[in-house]
């Protein structure tokens, strides 16, 4: 059972590193997973957890993300999201190619005004709001991991030991799931992850290459979709002095196309007027159903934000 991260980008980027080590409830094997490996694997989930101050982001209740995004088809969108943790809710507000429209989701249902149309939907369910929910934390996972690992886990092996950029790592196979191979290469010194594989048949595998600085925290990561048209992604992170990310710049460049970046800035305590999260239909607009409302400017806002917003919100 993968990682499932809270709602913020970060945690996400940490959860790609996490997602492997102790996850899986594949049928156990008579034979029982090397200890070498467990230990390393042990050793990794403890750096990840205290080097990326994984903690920091549990305490946060509510977040905002500025949300910038520019090049091929992305028509200049802006966006503003600030999640209550808590609630569970949230609301974006979308300007540029996709706006402006907000979309509010709640504990008990959805809802969308679009200003320049004069119109506004409701739909009940709370479904979409629990997407932004705090669930158990980043710590409490990775004390879940340990205890898999503690106990008969029995598809983690050591594979042997090799060079990335320059480091000495050992490389981890863990079968997550059948004819599903997760590889991690963890550095021999500072047990933090440098390169992840996902070879998955059937589907597109997934390749992530983690860099560093001095500090325990990834400097980049550049993350390979490989398919018939391979998809990069090169995130670059910038953080506070409690260890959070504050900035993320996101480069999609898909192979034979033109890049789009995305630029977010996160406010870990944001301020927000009383009301914010409350809908209160607008003055002069019409009501319409949802779906009529929701098939142009929010699919329109959806295809320009594209895997933006499941990150974020740390959908599966």
């Amino acid at each position: 059972m993968p990682l499932r991260p809270q709602a913020n980008f970060a945690a996400r980027v940490a959860a790609i590193a996490l997602v492997v080590l102790g996850t899986s409830q594949a049928t156990a094997r008579a034979q029982s997973s090397e200890p070498a490996a467990v230990e390393i694997a042990r050793r990794a989930l403890d750096a990840v957890r205290d080097g990326w101050a994984l903690a920091s982001y549990d305490g946060a209740a509510r977040v905002r993300a500025a949300i910038n995004l520019r090049g091929a088809g992305a028509q200049g969108v802006t966006a503003n999201l600030v999640v209550d943790r808590a609630t569970p809710r949230w609301r974006l507000d979308a300007a540029g190619g996709v706006g402006p429209l907000t979309l509010w989701a709640l504990p008990d249902g959805i809802a969308l005004h679009v200003p320049p149309l004069g119109q506004y939907a409701r739909r009940s369910g709370g479904g979409l709001a629990r997407m932004g929910g705090k669930a158990s934390g980043l710590d409490a996972e990775v004390a879940a991991m340990r205890a898999r690992l503690d106990g008969a886990y029995t598809q983690l092996s050591l594979a042997g030991e090799e060079t990335v950029a320059g480091a000495a790592t050992w490389r981890l196979d863990d079968r997550i799931e059948p004819e599903t191979t997760a590889s991690y290469w963890i550095d021999q010194r500072s047990h933090l992850p440098r390169r992840i594989v996902l070879d998955r048949p059937g589907r597109r595998d997934v390749r992530v290459e983690l860099a560093y600085g001095s500090s325990p925290r990834p400097t980049s990561a550049t993350v390979t979709l490989q398919g018939q048209r391979d998809v990069e992604v090169r995130v670059t992170p910038t953080y506070e002095g409690s260890g959070r990310v504050s900035r993320v710049q996101v480069v999609t460049l898909p192979a034979g196309g033109s890049p789009i970046t995305t630029d977010l800035t996160l406010d870990w305590s944001p301020a927000v007027a009383a009301g914010f999260f409350r809908f209160t239909p607008p003055t002069g607009a019409t009501e319409v159903p949802f779906g009529q409302l929701s098939q142009g400017a929010l699919l329109m806002a959806a295809g320009a934000l594209g895997g933006l917003l499941p990150l974020i919100l740390g959908a599966s």
